[in-house]
């Protein structure tokens, strides 16, 4: 199986993971497979890697080029900080935020970032759910703190 997969879950992904295979033509059936290889590259045009795995076939039931769905199992997904993009100050590979230590003392801190969602971006490591970090206006405290 070759298995289209938005470039945003590639993290979630790993060789030897189990999925579910439903192929339409095939009513009623699911088919266990795991993760062989995952793409290197994303589609420029489609953002989607290629995921590929191998699905026992004793009965030669599966043919090639047939269409198919399928669920990656990926276990439990934590749950992350989102911030406003606006908080997330870029230096081209490396991210920081502003978090408010206590009332106007802030701390400058590198954040690992993660998936953005309409006008909020996913912090993978750096700050704790429930810190405050400085959103609109954060590139003026940086501004500021580099003068």
């Amino acid at each position: 199986l070759k298995a289209s997969v938005p470039e945003n879950d590639i993290p979630f992904m790993k060789v030897g993971q189990e999925l579910e295979v439903v192929v339409p033509a095939l009513k009623d059936r699911v088919f266990g497979a795991r993760i062989t290889a995952i793409g290197a590259a994303s589609d420029s045009a489609t953002h989607r890697v290629v995921v590929r795995s191998e699905i026992p076939n004793p009965n030669m039931a599966l043919r090639a080029e047939m269409f198919a769905s399928f669920k990656i199992k990926t276990g439990d997904t934590p749950v992350l900080p989102l911030v406003p993009l606006e908080a997330v100050i870029r230096e081209g590979y490396i991210a920081t935020v502003w978090v408010e230590r206590e009332s106007m003392v802030f701390e400058r801190r590198k954040v690992e970032i993660g998936v953005e969602t309409g006008n909020r971006i996913q912090i993978i490591s750096g700050i704790a759910a429930g810190e405050r970090v400085v959103g609109r206006g954060a590139i003026f405290v940086d501004n500021e703190w580099r003068q």
